[in-house]
């Protein structure tokens, strides 16, 4: 068992001391997403009751196509109160050719209509409004892993008090390296951000880069 799997100290820190290192640790099995915005409480595994049966079902069913599931909020009071319209995401495309599309409802029963496969093999689905810009996700999922709350949480205030399209999103794997933070369309994952880093990092990612100190990879790419 490394340094990093022990429980003792918070594994995220005992990673940092360590300076475990991060490259190709992005899931290679995540060539779409669909991201869902549901304020919480998130469960440690699983998905909150209070989804749609139909919509639950869809979630469950994603991995098997290789879409990675998500649920994401606002990292504000408001976004843990959400109520009426809600925003969700699906991602996908092959490398340079990454799309991004976003649909609003009040009625997350949309979700079923949703072909996973396409999503995973094809070109946008036309399910929302193709955008143009990128959106981030840090991972806040502290039911899951407390370091994701102590070392996301902060992060992505930071991001949203600088006006960036950041949103708090369950465990997105890695929690050792926490911060975590993905891109998308790209898909590209950095870790061990704190307040002082993530600007840079993020504005970086907003324009397509990534930095080499925090990139973990990206997702989708066999390690193979």
């Amino acid at each position: 068992m490394s340094v990093c799997d022990s429980a003792l100290g918070g594994c995220a820190a005992l990673c940092r001391a360590a300076r475990a290192p991060m490259g190709d640790t992005a899931p290679p099995r995540a060539k779409a997403w669909l991201a869902v915005e549901h304020p919480g409480p998130w469960p440690a595994f699983g998905w909150p009751p209070d989804l749609p049966a139909g919509v639950i079902e869809v979630l469950t069913a994603a991995p098997a196509y290789t879409v990675r599931p998500q649920l994401i909020r606002r990292p504000d009071r408001q976004g843990r109160a959400a109520t009426g319209e809600r925003a969700v995401f699906v991602a996908g495309g092959p490398l340079g050719a990454r799309w991004l599309e976003r649909r609003l409802t009040e009625d997350l029963d949309d979700i079923a209509k949703l072909n996973l496969a396409a999503l995973a093999d094809g070109g946008p689905p036309g399910f929302g409004t193709l955008l143009r810009e990128r959106v981030l996700l840090v991972c806040t999922h502290g039911k899951r892993d407390a370091c994701c709350a102590r070392y996301g949480a902060p992060v992505a205030r930071e991001l949203a008090a600088r006006g960036l399209p950041v949103w708090e999103t369950t465990h997105v794997g890695g929690d050792q390296f926490a911060a975590n933070m993905v891109c998308l369309p790209d898909g590209t994952y950095h870790g061990r951000l704190d307040r002082a880093s993530a600007a840079e990092v993020a504005f970086g990612c907003l324009r397509g880069e990534v930095s080499a100190a925090h990139f973990r990879g990206r997702a989708g790419i066999s390690r193979i």
